[in-house]
């Protein structure tokens, strides 16, 4: 499948977590990773066993990853009662709680021809998300854009960029 294992992968933000969450490829042998330094925080241990579990991997040429940590926002960024108000869940499909932490990750960001869009989240580290990918995109205009209502309906900046397969919606 992948560098990190789907087990592994479900064990972040308390949810079946998108590996685009997690990591993401930069250049050939340069990968970005969600981080914190936060020993409190839950993210902590999993961002120690992914960057330990990259840093013991190489790249199809046999190359060791250079490996880019990205900070997580630094307070959790939980939904609100306030923000429940007016979801609609269909049926089978995931429901949320006031309180549940939503993967916030600076990590799921998208790269276009001349840009590069970052997730914001009203956080002091949001700021340093995008001097670390402004470092890593020299050549591309980094841009904020707030993703708080994108996460609450369940993704984020990357997430919502990804094709509609033909057929859906009719």
């Amino acid at each position: 499948m992948n560098y990190l294992e789907v087990e592994h992968l479900q064990k972040h933000f308390g949810d079946v977590q998108v590996l685009k969450d997690i990591s993401f490829f930069v250049k050939p042998g340069e990968v970005v990773l969600a981080w914190t330094d936060d020993e409190k925080d839950p993210q902590y241990a999993l961002s120690m066993e992914d960057y330990q579990i990259l840093e013991n991997e190489t790249d199809a040429k046999g190359r060791k990853f250079m490996i880019h940590k990205l900070p997580i926002p630094e307070k959790p960024v939980c939904i609100q009662e306030e923000d429940l108000k007016g979801l609609a869940f269909e049926p089978g499909e995931d429901t949320r709680e006031a309180g549940e932490r939503l993967a916030a990750s600076y990590v799921n960001f998208y790269i276009a021809n001349e840009a590069v869009l970052v997730p914001q989240f009203q956080d002091k580290h949001d700021k340093l998300a995008c001097d670390i990918l402004g470092k890593l995109f020299p050549e591309r205009k980094i841009c904020p854009i707030d993703a708080q209502a994108i996460i609450i309906g369940g993704g984020n900046i990357h997430c919502i960029t990804q094709q509609i397969p033909s057929g859906c919606g009719k």
